[in-house]
This record gives C-alpha cells, sequence and structure tokens, in this order.
C-alpha cells in the first residue's frame, strides 16, 4: 500500500512537472508573440480629403501608344571637394507609357467638307502627346553614390523621376509616335465614315483649304 502511494505521487510529481514545462514553454511562445506584435511596424495611408477640381468633355482620339525604358544620372558634386567626399549620385531605371491621338474638340466645320464626286474630305486637328505617365511598378533606383560626408538629398528621386518623365516623352517624339499617331488616326475615321455610308473618304494637310462653292 505504501509502495502504490508513493508510485501515484511520484505519477503526480511527474505529471505537474510536464505540466509546468509545457505551460512555461507555452507562455514564453506566447510572450514573444506578443512582443514581436508590439515590435512590428504598420504602415497606414489615410485620405484626409478628396476633391473634384475640375470635369470636362472628353473627345480625344488616342491612336498610338509607346512603351518607353529610360536609363538617367542625376549627380550633385563640388568643384573643389571630390565626390567620394561630399557627392551624391543616383541612377534611375524608370519605364513609361506615352499616348499620343487627335484632339477632335479642335474639329471645325470648316475641316470637313464633301467634293462635287462625293468624297469626303477632313483637314484633322496636328496629333499631340496625350498622356505621359512613369510606371512606378517598374521603375527603380539601379544605384546610389553618397559622399562619406554627405546626407542623402531625399528630393534627388522625385527630381530624377521628373527628368525620366520628360526623357520618356521625347524619345517616343523621337521614334515617331506623332506620325503614327496622325496615320492611325486616318484609319480609324476613314473606316467609321465608311460604316456610315462614305464611299471615299480623303484626308488633308493642315494647311489645305477648303474649295470656295460655286455661285
Amino acid at each position: 500500500m505504501k509502495n502504490r502511494t508513493l508510485l501515484v505521487l511520484a505519477a503526480v510529481i511527474l505529471i505537474i512537472g510536464v505540466g509546468a514545462s509545457i505551460g512555461w514553454k507555452m507562455t514564453r511562445r506566447a510572450a514573444r508573440s506578443v512582443i514581436a506584435e508590439m515590435t512590428r511596424t504598420q504602415e497606414e495611408t489615410v485620405e484626409l480629403n478628396a476633391l473634384v477640381t475640375q470635369v470636362r468633355e472628353m473627345s480625344r482620339l488616342e491612336t498610338a501608344a509607346m512603351r518607353v525604358v529610360h536609363v538617367s544620372t542625376t549627380t550633385q558634386s563640388y568643384k573643389v571637394i571630390p565626390n567620394a567626399i561630399a557627392g551624391d549620385e543616383l541612377t534611375l531605371l524608370a519605364a513609361g507609357d506615352v499616348i499620343a491621338g487627335v484632339d477632335l474638340s479642335l474639329l471645325q466645320p470648316s475641316d470637313v467638307w464633301r467634293e462635287t464626286d462625293g468624297t469626303i474630305v477632313l483637314r484633322l486637328p496636328p496629333p499631340q502627346i496625350l498622356v505621359t505617365r512613369v510606371d512606378n511598378r517598374e521603375s527603380k533606383i539601379i544605384s546610389r553614390k553618397t559622399g562619406m560626408l554627405r546626407r542623402a538629398d531625399i528630393n534627388m528621386e522625385s527630381r530624377a523621376r521628373q527628368t525620366a518623365e520628360q526623357g520618356i516623352r521625347n524619345e517616343a517624339m523621337r521614334k515617331g509616335i506623332l506620325t503614327l499617331a496622325s496615320q492611325n488616326a486616318e484609319a480609324k475615321l476613314a473606316q467609321f465614315l465608311s460604316t456610315v455610308g462614305a464611299r471615299k473618304v480623303r484626308f488633308v494637310s493642315s494647311g489645305t483649304m477648303a474649295p470656295k462653292p460655286q455661285l
């Protein structure tokens, strides 16, 4: 009987010890989770205000788009101090889109006329760049070098992106996006007019004058 009592007590003590060990581990794990949750950085953006400042009718015909990749380096330096000490340099790879087309709101009644054989003649407004935007998801800084005694300019990346946006626009124009936009606009309008019964459509340059009506 005494031995059985001792065994029971030993078993109870063992169970209490195992339970205490498990409880300690669970407490430590819970404490770690609480500490991790308390020290985890959270970022939240709250919209304080949103205001529509202008609403206007859209009559732009988008007829050409280009994807452009632009790489540029922005550097700040001093004449007498080496860049390794006081310079600041940033190289940005920027990808962006340029959309061009024709603003049909500029089309005047005198820009459309019908010739004696039934041909419809249109004098379209000149093509223009309608949208230029930098794709932030595809753009990134590929190099940043700051001198040992220099604090990095926090506004340099913003200025580099503005420069990249202009560079993307210029490159698209060099690649002939305006010419492509004009050609596509003529093709789209000719196709549209043919669906409404026009047998012949002709486009003329901006300097071409409409014929004077015969008396």
